[in-house]
């Protein structure tokens, strides 16, 4: 029998479970080629979708390092909107707060009430903007974490919030490495194309190294000449 997507919330009232919905949000992400793309308003319209797909009030993405080293502007934090984005950017700013915490952790962090940790900027963003709990995911690019996801609620009984949250998360944070990871490979190869090439100096190339082995010539020693006229000499001198 197939698994319902329909289990019961804290108040005994059926939720639809987010692993659905949270897979086609991979999906897409997974089928975006990074070739021609604007970074930022990739990675920012995941944190869009993840959005509803997880029934969340908003998602930020905080990177440790630039998303693209080509930017310009160096950007380090993507989010749904206005207040994910805010959010987001103190934590970074300050190198404090629930998302920080999970990348440096390396682990799934739940924050039941922002307005009550720090840095005292985020509590004040968070309980002005309403988004008040949140989940942090950490985001692993190259064998190592380089940021978080992190997804914000507004608290209630329905707060989707938690470890089943964390599961179906799952997915996505691998489809945002991936895209990661493909961005900065991408700008290292453009790079790398983009250097002039350095010519050989011409007395640094060994001549011997261009003949195969099999057609050099054995160096064979030569004995001196004599001058003919010396020879004509010494055979008068025998002769007298």
């Amino acid at each position: 029998m197939a698994a319902s997507l329909w289990t019961s919330g804290t108040t005994g009232r059926p939720t639809p479970d987010p692993a659905p919905a949270l897979v086609r949000v991979a999906l897409q992400a997974g089928a975006t080629s990074v070739a021609h793309a604007d970074v930022a308003a990739m990675l920012s319209g995941i944190c869009v979708a993840v959005v509803p797909a997880a029934r969340v009030g908003g998602a930020a993405l905080l990177l440790r390092e630039p998303a693209d080293p080509r930017d310009p502007e160096a950007r380090r934090v993507f989010g749904s909107d206005t207040a994910a984005l805010r959010l987001g950017e103190l934590q970074r700013r300050a190198d404090a707060g629930p998302g920080p915490a999970a990348e440096r952790g390396d682990r799934a962090l739940t924050t039941p009430d922002l307005t009550r940790s720090g840095p005292p900027e985020l509590a004040a963003a968070a309980a002005d903007c309403g988004l008040v709990r949140s989940l942090s995911v950490p985001v692993p690019v190259a064998g190592r974490t380089a940021g978080a996801l992190q997804l914000f609620a507004r608290g209630g009984p329905d707060d989707p919030l938690g470890e089943r949250l964390v599961v179906a998360l799952a997915p996505v944070v691998t489809a945002l490495a991936a895209r990661l990871a493909d961005v900065r490979e991408l700008a290292r190869l453009q790079l790398r194309a983009a250097r002039p090439a350095v010519p050989e100096q011409p007395d640094a190339i060994d001549r011997t190294a261009l003949i195969p082995a099999a057609r050099r010539s054995p160096v064979v020693p030569v004995a001196p000449r004599v001058p003919a006229q010396r020879q004509a000499r010494h055979r008068r001198h025998d002769q007298g």
